[in-house]
């Protein structure tokens, strides 16, 4: 059963669907007054990466959590903590959310990351992440896609 959905303006022929803003994709489920919903959640992950704040984009992830990216071998616990502190090869960008959708603890979002890499290009890649919260919040599992030709 799903319980939140929040939907980008809808896909025009030819084109990506475009980003969401605003109070398009405020939702109301939660797992308790004190607790944020997942999307909001979700929305917090990419404010933190996207500031640069290594800190706190870690503190968002559980003790134990694990992280699997193309192109790196699946990180847990630490190897997060120093994948944002250093082995990301992003120097700054942001994240252009189109879509997040949830189930229970667990979520999905859908956008475009466009930023500038730390060998001074620039990049523009559509992506994918899917996240479980754990019951406190943090991110307990994480996992990306980037859509680019691969296979």
């Amino acid at each position: 059963m799903r319980n939140e959905v929040a939907v980008g303006k809808e896909k025009r022929p030819g084109g990506p669907a475009e980003p969401m803003a605003g109070p398009e994709y405020e939702m109301s489920h939660c797992y308790g007054s004190a607790m944020a919903s997942v999307t909001e959640l979700v929305k917090r992950y990419y404010t933190t990466v996207d500031a640069g704040d290594a800190d706190a984009t870690s503190a968002l992830f559980a003790a134990d959590a694990s992280y699997d990216r193309p192109g790196y071998p699946t990180m847990v616990g630490r190897q997060i903590t120093d994948f944002y502190h250093g082995e990301r090869i992003i120097e700054s960008g942001a994240h252009s959310l189109q879509e997040i959708l949830v189930d229970g603890d667990r979520a999905s979002s859908r956008g475009v990351f466009s930023g500038r890499l730390k060998d001074g290009s620039e990049t523009s890649v559509g992506f994918a992440d899917f996240f479980l919260f754990n019951t406190e919040g943090l991110i307990a599992e994480r996992t990306t896609y980037f859509y680019q030709a691969a296979v």
